[in-house]
């Protein structure tokens, strides 16, 4: 067996990935090259940024032994509590206390700029470059237009432009923890160097400033707001409780858990009784139903019926009809109908078909008192449910409106004692002022850019440019399933390697040359080694007939079935016959005309055998063309006339060859195949996919073919060197030939 079904799902092949990159390795290079320059000519038009950076320390503890955090602060002090400040420090509010405190809209650099060239300013300092992606954008997604700052009035001009300086100043600003710990760097960038010193020191200072005016403000306000809400909420106390008590002296209302539960336990089981009285109902009713469609119908139709086929007494009558039937079938054979036996069984089977006809009418006529029944039972339980639930659902209403009030007094006074605590708390800690946040470290004027870093984008752009390249060679790799190698005929194609033949390129003449115009070369070397692998295989059951095919055309088989022809031509008598009656290349080959009769013009008998075939020069070597093309290929190949042919032309030479069609396309060789003693399958290399060739293969095994092997064709013994690790792969140029001491053209 040559050929074996594939057990596991193929895997990637790091090493052929590998030499995927290696082979586009310039294709890649020139790739990293190329966005290296777009890198540094980018990273040449960025404006440089200069950054400012300062230490902040935030504090977690309480001032005071008095817990009041709900009062100063927005949640629990620990993690949740950082990521506040942080963002405290990065919002607008803030930061347009730094630009009112800086009087930033009073710097010439940004004072009574217009509109166009402020939102410039903005975006350039958010972005440190001059290039502003939002003009991008569509129309659509653009703001509307503004009133012109010539109608504006100055107060309204400087307002404007304060907002404009503030997105500036919080898109520059960065607050991030320094190692996990309490500690703040604050920092921030612009392509001013002083401005971004004095904005990170004034942002510090104004953090702490707010923080104590919010502490205070929020003391006082809390004060005055829970003397007021505690009044409020004492009165709603006393009334909900007042409401709860009125509403169960009414309902005159005790524990409603037991009733309750009892309530739903009964609805659930009448709900189940009532369920099986409706299916038994609807059951009956269908049954009814087909009955009343029957009419009065035979005994035989009743017993379509499931329903009556199940009843007991009928099923007991069936086998008793059955048996009577069973005995007057098997009287019958050995007496006559007047014969005593017989009369008797003829009369038990009457007997037992009318008895059987009174039940069935008695189960019939049954049914529609069942169904009355069940319907009635039905009706009865679904009242008594609907009774049963209308009690639950008035309980559940009272019970309802009790927990409704019973809540409303929980809350109340849950709320009550809480505004109580809070404003003790309050009137004991309002005095007390402590920062949450001192500075450490001052910002200093920087004195070199931090952006943008032009090493960096250029070996970002050159990594990226060679990573994107090798991800593009090693995806053509992956989707490359041609066969190339030798080792890949059995590691693809699960099949046994015959020969490589090796790829011939045209001369200066344009022309390839065949076996017998050059012997002694490497192609030459390649198909003596085929024919040596094909002796071999015959040593026990000598081969004959040879049928060399592929999966597609221009796969180089005519070529090679031609040329191994010409090789068994130097030890024995040999003819190439032309079997491709679709698309004949094997006379145009070897110079023959292709109106010369051939194997079509043979089997339709417009010519005779040895009009047909050709002899080729001096050597052993003779071929039968195709002949003409007929309409019907497969009928020629499958004729009787064909195969003894064959027969008789086995006589007259020591080995034939049969040139087929391939096999992807139509299935010529696999008629060829039964009359074949071994078959070679001739694939292309780096050309013919391996699904296509593995599938070929395992046709031509699956049909009982004597396969013998495959036979890569056109191997470039370079690139494959080269491109694919196979270094291995190698013709000595070293060959003697014993067959005939120097090279000979043949006629064509």
């Amino acid at each position: 067996m040559f050929v074996e079904q594939e057990t596991a799902n193929p895997q990637l092949d790091i090493k052929q990935l590998l030499l995927s990159v290696y082979r586009h390795k310039w294709i890649i290079l020139a790739l990293g090259l190329t966005s290296a320059l777009a890198a540094a000519f980018y990273a040449h038009t960025l404006t440089p940024i200069y950054q400012a950076q300062a230490s902040l320390l935030i504090d977690t503890e309480e001032a005071n032994v008095v817990s009041i955090k709900d009062v100063y602060s927005t949640g629990y002090q620990g993690w949740e509590y950082r990521q506040t400040q942080y963002e405290l420090l990065r919002s607008r509010n803030l930061a347009e206390r730094v630009v009112r405190k800086l009087e930033l809209y009073n710097n010439p650099k940004y004072a009574g700029l217009p509109q166009s060239e402020s939102d410039k300013a903005e975006s350039d300092a958010n972005s440190g470059s001059g290039f502003n992606l939002s003009a991008l954008k569509p129309a659509i997604f653009s703001p509307p237009p503004q009133k012109p700052d010539a109608e504006l009035s100055d107060e309204a001009k400087q307002e404007k432009l304060i907002s404009q300086l503030t997105s500036m100043v919080a898109g520059g600003i960065s607050a991030e923890p320094v190692n996990e710990s309490h500690l703040v760097a604050l920092s921030f960038r612009s392509d001013d160097p002083e401005l971004a010193a004095n904005v990170v020191n004034t942002l510090a200072d104004q953090y702490i400033e707010s923080y104590l005016d919010a502490r205070l403000s929020a003391t006082r306000k809390a004060s005055e707001w829970l003397t007021v809400r505690l009044a409020d909420l004492k009165t709603n106390l006393k009334e909900s409780e007042q409401r709860l008590q009125e509403y169960r002296e009414q309902e005159k209302l005790v524990d409603m858990q037991g009733i309750t539960t009892l309530g739903a336990q009964q609805i659930g089981e009448l709900s189940l009784k009532y369920s099986e009285a409706r299916d038994l109902r609807l059951t009956l009713e269908s049954i009814k139903r087909e009955v009343e469609r029957l009419g009065n119908a035979r005994t035989d139709q009743y017993l379509t019926i499931p329903a009556v086929q199940r009843h007991e007494l009928i099923s007991d009558l069936r086998k008793i009809e059955s048996e009577a039937q069973r005995k007057v079938a098997e009287l019958s054979k050995r007496y006559g109908v007047k014969h005593p036996k017989m009369i008797a069984a003829n009369t038990d089977l009457k007997s037992a078909t009318d008895e059987l006809t009174s039940e069935v009418k008695k189960v019939v006529a049954g049914i529609g008192r069942e169904y009355q029944l069940a319907l009635r039972t039905e009706e009865s339980l679904k009242e008594q449910l609907e009774m049963s639930k209308s009690d639950l659902r008035d309980i559940n209403r009272k019970e309802f409106r009790f927990q409704e009030l019973q809540r409303e007094v929980d809350t109340n006074r849950q709320l009550y004692d809480l505004f109580f605590t809070r404003m003790k708390e309050t009137s004991q800690t309002g005095g007390f002022d402590k920062a949450n946040a001192r500075i450490i470290d001052q910002a200093l004027v920087p004195s070199s850019p931090v952006s943008p870093n032009k090493r960096l984008i250029i070996t970002v752009g050159l990594m990226g440019g060679i990573l994107v390249g090798a991800g593009i060679a090693m995806l053509l790799g992956v989707l490359d399933n041609t066969v190339k190698t030798p080792d890949e005929v059995q590691t693809k194609l699960k099949a046994t390697l015959l020969g490589t033949l090796p790829l011939q390129r045209p001369g200066k003449s344009g022309y390839i040359d065949t076996y017998w115009e050059n012997p002694q070369g490497l192609y030459a070397e390649a198909i003596r080694t085929v024919r040596t692998a094909m002796v071999l295989s015959g040593l026990d059951n000598p081969i004959k007939i040879i049928v060399i095919t592929s999966s597609l055309p221009g796969e180089g088989k005519s070529a090679a079935a031609m040329n191994l022809g010409a090789a068994f031509a130097h030890v024995e008598k040999t003819l190439v016959i032309g079997a491709d009656l679709r698309r004949p290349s094997l006379a145009s080959k070897c110079g023959v005309s292709p109106k010369h009769p051939g194997l079509s013009n043979y089997v339709a008998g417009s010519a005779e055998l040895d009009e047909c075939i050709v002899h080729l020069g001096q050597e052993q070597l003779y071929i039968m063309p195709s002949g003409i093309i007929p309409p019907n290929p497969l009928e020629v190949l499958s004729s009787r006339r064909f195969k003894e042919a064959l027969d008789h032309l086995g006589e007259t030479f020591g080995r034939i060859i049969i040139d087929s069609a391939p096999l992807q396309a139509v299935s010529d060789a696999l008629i060829l195949s039964t009359y074949a003693d071994s078959m070679i399958y001739v694939v292309k290399a780096d050309s013919t996919s391996a699904t296509v060739a593995r599938r070929g293969v395992q046709r031509l095994v699956d049909s009982g073919a004597p396969l013998a092997g495959v036979v890569l064709n056109s191997f470039n013994v370079e690139k494959s060197s080269k491109y694919y690790g196979g270094s291995e792969y190698h013709y000595s140029g070293y060959y003697q030939s014993d067959d005939q001491p120097g090279g000979q053209k043949l006629p064509g």
